[in-house]
């Protein structure tokens, strides 16, 4: 079946994912200065200031954070600069960490990458297998005992079970390392390099990754299961059966094609509770992400440092809200593109 590009649909799906990346824009200008300004009657220069800086006055630093970041400027020039800024990835220069904002970023999200990523692909095939499975043993005890883990990972704390995780197959039996510190690390106590270092990355991603996935698959292996149950009693497939089609061609060839739309469909919305996920998964198997460099800014108020990273995290959600977009074309030929 030949497949056509629906570029009206695509087009206005990336204008779509623009105005939500020019919404949050908007939204942080509007926290860290607008509010700051107009409500707090605070200068926002404040919050880029330590309390100590290299001995200088704090007054001083305020005046110099002033002509650096032009918020001695009229309010649209600075949301003009702001908004080119935040476009150009120029975040300014952090003196709490005394580094480029863009370097603490730099830092901080690979790690997150390695594992936010697989853990959401491997929930995403988690959810669509074992619905799909459960789907076509509706009303069994396999269907029944399925449906019940994956509601149990929708409400069971998340820290909790990376903690017994970890103390289960990382201390006791020792499965796992403990902390990426132990991964990268050969038994002699000399650091990693090469291949070796990879593979221990790869060892110690392995346990957050399936932990991460388990967590984040249960909604989305109900919604498969219950738009697959939906389709194996519709008319058109008894009229599929009763053509003669093998089951097995019925099911994987036109039920999984519409039981999955649900899932991919909440596929950015799960990622999000992943991102979250991540600031448990950081702080008990030691490792330096996102998580942690948010956790850590919120605690010392970093209003810097938490406006570009939730920046970052915020176009790194609508950059796979894209890429679903243009995956639902491939798996739905039904979708109006008008």
């Amino acid at each position: 079946m030949r497949f056509s590009v629906p570029w009206r649909y695509l087009v206005k799906r990336i204008i779509e994912r623009i105005i939500l990346l020019i919404v949050i824009i908007n939204f942080l200008f509007l926290i860290i200065y607008i509010i700051p300004i107009y409500v707090a009657h605070l200068n926002p220069a404040e919050f880029y200031v330590p309390l100590s800086y290299k001995g200088l006055s704090r007054s001083t630093e305020v005046e110099a954070i002033d002509r650096e970041f032009g918020l001695n400027q009229p309010i649209f020039v600075q949301y003009i600069d702001y908004v080119k800024n935040m476009l150009t990835f120029h975040f300014g220069y952090s003196l709490i960490y005394d580094e480029p904002v863009s370097k603490i970023i730099l830092q901080a999200l690979p790690v997150d990458l390695i594992i936010l990523v697989p853990s959401l692909i491997l929930s995403t095939v988690f959810a669509i297998g074992l619905g799909l499975f459960s789907a076509v043993r509706f009303g069994r005890l396999s269907d029944s005992i399925n449906t019940f883990f994956a509601i149990l990972t929708y409400f069971i704390p998340g820290f909790w079970v990376l903690i017994i995780f970890l103390q289960i197959f990382g201390f006791q039996l020792g499965l796992f390392p403990t902390n990426i510190a132990q991964a990268l690390i050969s038994p002699s106590g000399a650091p990693l390099h090469g291949w070796a270092y990879i593979a221990g990355l790869i060892k110690f991603s392995i346990a957050p990754i399936i932990i991460l996935a388990l967590l984040a698959y249960g909604v989305r292996m109900a919604l498969t299961r219950s738009y697959g149950v939906e389709s194996m009693g519709s008319s058109y497939v008894t009229y599929l059966r009763a053509k003669g089609i093998p089951e097995r061609s019925v099911v994987y060839k036109h039920v999984m094609r519409n039981a999955i739309i649900p899932a991919i469909t909440r596929t950015g919305i799960d990622f999000a509770f992943v991102i979250a996920g991540s600031v448990f998964v950081e702080d008990i198997f030691g490792f330096y992400g996102m998580g942690e460099l948010l956790y850590r800014s919120a605690l010392t108020f970093n209003v810097q440092i938490l406006g570009d990273a939730f920046y970052i995290l915020s176009l790194y959600v609508i950059v796979v809200l894209l890429v679903l977009d243009f995956i639902y074309p491939l798996i739905d030929p039904r979708v109006k593109y008008e």
